[in-house]
């Protein structure tokens, strides 16, 4: 197994609770659960590469067995290749996003609720992170500016709950044009059909989707317009002894329950192609 960051667990390292989907388990945020699955790799024999970056894939020949390369020049060949490079969180690349991290711009409001609380916070996105963001905001005492490019994509159930909280105003058809501030966030300059304006805030959570960690495979793998890989239903992708699962591949819900499931069904296909079945 290789692994690009410091430790297996990708988007775990960013869930800042027990996740409900996973009953049956001992209560524990994502960090800890991504520690008990590289514990139960440990006692497997299972050898992980961490901090080893896949930069392309590829074989001799579009028959001939598969190989990962890392960003370091290192190549992996192997029998099989199981794509599990999952997503990551989507960013707006607007002035003082990245400077202001940590600094009242948060990508997690379950993170960082205690420093977030009683303040006038902005919430970008119309999904259903969003929409929970702000319901969980609006929970600690914060009014919130719901800022939505578009109309909103998330689920009916979140929808009306924000429709009746009236600590939380909600505006479409608007974008972030930067976020402002000194040493902290003071104001967030947002633009709409009449033009930009400022909206004052000393908290902003930003919840626009996730990006498919495809860069590095999409030269040779079918994919979609936005990088999720193209796979059937037994998870193989389109080229000979690869096959992808999890988040990466864009199912119909995304988390860590499907993943899992995901990641069953192709194994098992791998498994039952490398004994000749």
């Amino acid at each position: 197994m290789i692994e690009a960051g410091p430790a297996p667990g990708g988007q775990l390292h960013h869930v800042h609770f027990h996740p409900r989907e996973l009953p049956g388990l001992p209560a524990g945020d994502g960090p800890a659960i991504a520690a008990t699955f590289a514990h139960q790799l440990r006692d497997s024999g299972v050898p992980v590469r961490c901090d080893t970056a896949a930069a392309s894939l590829g074989s001799a020949d579009p028959r001939g067995r598969p190989w990962v390369e890392s960003s370091a020049g290192e190549r992996f060949e192997a029998d099989a290749v199981l794509v599990a490079t999952g997503v990551r969180r989507r960013c707006l690349e607007v002035p003082g996003e990245r400077e202001l991290e940590d600094r009242g711009v948060s990508y997690s409001a379950t993170r960082d609720l205690r420093s977030l609380a009683g303040r006038d916070v902005v919430v970008v996105g119309g999904g259903d992170g969003a929409f929970e963001n702000a319901l969980i905001l609006a929970g600690a005492g914060c009014r919130v500016l719901l800022a939505l490019l578009e109309e909103p994509r998330a689920r009916r159930e979140f929808r009306d709950r924000v429709a009746r909280e009236r600590s939380i105003e909600v505006v479409e058809g608007v974008r972030v044009n930067a976020f402002l501030g000194a040493d902290r966030l003071e104001a967030v300059e947002l633009e709409g059909p009449d033009g930009p304006f400022v909206r004052k805030a000393s908290g902003a959570v930003i919840k626009v989707g996730v990006i498919p960690n495809t860069e590095w495979c999409r030269a040779v793998l079918d994919h979609d317009g936005e990088g999720f890989i193209r796979v059937d239903p037994r998870h193989r992708a389109s080229r000979p002894a690869v096959w992808a699962a999890g988040d990466v591949t864009r199912p119909p819900l995304l988390g860590i329950t499907v993943a899992f499931g995901a990641a069953a069904l192709a194994v098992a296909d791998v498994r039952a192609t490398l004994r000749g079945e």
